[in-house]
């Protein structure tokens, strides 16, 4: 009779862990999944202080905390000074630990001025925006240009 019991209250213990597990994992998945599962984690532009000769590379990388995914599709969209650059993330799969993405855009030399860099993270199935990450970064003339400019000016006010 005693190990019936015994038998029995361990059998109930692992029940009641078990629920606790699934309940967990659950909770775990409803406060962090769907949108607040996904963000940006950096934006990086290279070189840190572009100039207007310089290719200009933007190194994102983001994390889905409890799928794996990856970047399927981007848009880059300029108009004046403002930048847009939209990905599209798979479907996320369920993995017991997250993943992180990485993607990285190529712009031509851009005129010197102050750029603003609006990143969007979507889902690509429905579309759904999951973060969004703003930054702005300054293109500034190459040396020998404002080196001409200097010399320029120089020669107009001795000629005055």
């Amino acid at each position: 009779m005693i190990m019936r019991r015994n038998a029995k209250s361990h059998y109930s213990q692992r029940r009641l862990k078990m629920r606790r597990a699934i309940i967990t994992i659950g909770l775990a998945i409803l406060l962090f999944g769907g949108q607040a599962s996904a963000k940006i984690t950096s934006i990086n532009i290279i070189p840190n202080q572009p100039s207007n000769t310089d290719l200009i590379t933007l190194n994102i990388s983001g994390l889905e905390y409890f799928f794996k995914s990856s970047v399927e599709n981007a848009q880059f969209l300029q108009n004046g000074n403002y930048l847009q650059l939209d990905l599209y993330v798979n479907e996320p799969t369920i993995l017991p630990a997250g993943s992180f993405w990485e993607y990285s855009e190529e712009l031509q030399p851009l005129v010197p001025a102050t750029y603003t860099l609006q990143v969007r993270e979507f889902y690509s199935g429905d579309e759904t925006l999951v973060d969004t990450r703003i930054t702005s970064f300054t293109v500034v003339p190459e040396p020998a240009t404002l080196f001409l400019l200097g010399i320029g000016g120089l020669s107009l006010r001795r000629r005055s």
